[in-house]
């Protein structure tokens, strides 16, 4: 069981994906906000917390994630007035994804937000500082290593893959092919998540 968000794998794709080298979020796509949300789902999915039934995300009885935030995400699963399939949940949690992650890692001494927002010839925005060097290189090692078959690096390559973000060293379809063999829950939530991704860049054509 991960502790904190900056082990766990909605921790790493925060670091390895959603912010660049400077803690900007890239403006590369809409996905990343889908992807974070896919992420915490993975991890809750992972962890033993989320499983399949009838096609519907549901959550275990009884125990609870020590990761705040991740907690926070099953206590919204659990009182769901009605079952929700991956996909909802996916494009539900994408809301503020990255707000509620990184208070926990801005709690945690991995981030801080910068005073203010500087809008970039890139179309990139300054967000946040990263604080833990050497957590976000270990996450970009993880992320572009084909030797690490570890479940949460092989789901992070996975849902960067599906996001848009790719790195060199890991074959897409090999990362996706893996996770999909790790579970009903987590094939589910990968394929949320890449036709989440699909639609929004649909929806965003001229």
């Amino acid at each position: 069981m991960k502790t904190d968000a900056t082990s766990s794998l909605c921790g790493d794709f925060m670091l390895a994906v959603y912010l660049d080298n400077r803690g900007r979020v890239p403006g590369y796509g809409t996905g990343l906000g889908f992807g974070l949300s896919g992420a915490m789902l993975m991890e809750l999915a992972l962890d033993g917390f989320l499983h399949t039934v009838d096609g519907y995300l549901v959550a275990a009885d009884g125990a609870q994630p020590q990761d705040r935030a991740l907690g926070e995400v099953l206590v919204r699963i659990r009182s769901s007035r009605k079952p929700r399939t991956a996909s909802e949940w996916v494009r539900t949690l994408s809301i503020g994804a990255h707000r509620r992650l990184s208070a926990a890692m801005i709690a945690e001494g991995v981030l801080v937000r910068t005073p203010r927002r500087l809008p970039l010839a890139t179309g990139l925005a300054r967000r946040y500082d990263v604080l833990d060097g050497e957590r976000r290189e270990a996450a970009v090692r993880s992320l572009g290593s084909a030797a690490d078959s570890s479940e949460r690096s092989v789901a992070l390559a996975a849902l960067a893959g599906v996001c848009g973000a790719v790195w060199g060293g890991r074959e897409r379809g090999g990362s996706e092919a893996m996770l999909r063999s790790m579970g009903p829950a987590c094939a589910q939530i990968l394929t949320a998540v890449a036709t989440c991704v699909w639609l929004g860049a649909l929806s965003s054509w001229p």
